[in-house]
């Protein structure tokens, strides 16, 4: 009997691959999504900073100039946070998009791996089927060869 060969080898091989893509581009995202939230803490944290700053300036007397900057710089750092909330909620849709693609990718890699397995087994009993046929062949002939 000819030894075994899945025809779907190469299929099975495109579905790994697509599967090990599948992680790459989802660690990224993950990654991505780290980055940008770090960077939303690190805003926020400076904001926090330069309020304590301003409270501590307030226990003295403040110049309209100065109290004008703090201002402004509020202002700014709270279009930036609010951009940057923008940016995480866009890294965290993408990673789950990508998430949703991974399992895609296992869930497909994994119907092949399985009709791969079940071809292996049925190949292994027909094995078995020859190997009995043969074995009971040749219990026959020296049953016969006896009498």
């Amino acid at each position: 009997m000819k030894s075994f060969k899945f025809r779907l080898e190469a299929l099975l091989k495109f579905r790994k691959m697509q599967e090990e893509q599948a992680q790459i581009l989802f660690w990224q995202a993950t990654n991505q999504f780290r980055i940008e939230k770090e960077e939303l803490a690190k805003l926020e944290e400076n904001v926090l900073q330069n309020m304590n700053l301003l409270r501590n300036f307030q226990q003295n007397l403040l110049s309209i100039e100065t109290f004008k900057s703090f201002h402004h710089y509020f202002d700014k750092m709270k279009k930036e946070i609010q951009q940057q909330n923008e940016s995480v909620k866009r890294a965290d849709e993408y990673r789950q998009e990508c998430l949703k693609n991974l399992e895609e990718a296992v869930k497909g890699h994994k119907v092949v791996e399985k009709f791969r397995e079940k071809k292996i087994q049925d190949y292994q009993a027909e094995l078995l089927k020859e190997e009995q046929k043969i074995l009971d062949e040749i219990g026959l002939q020296l049953y016969v060869r006896e009498k």
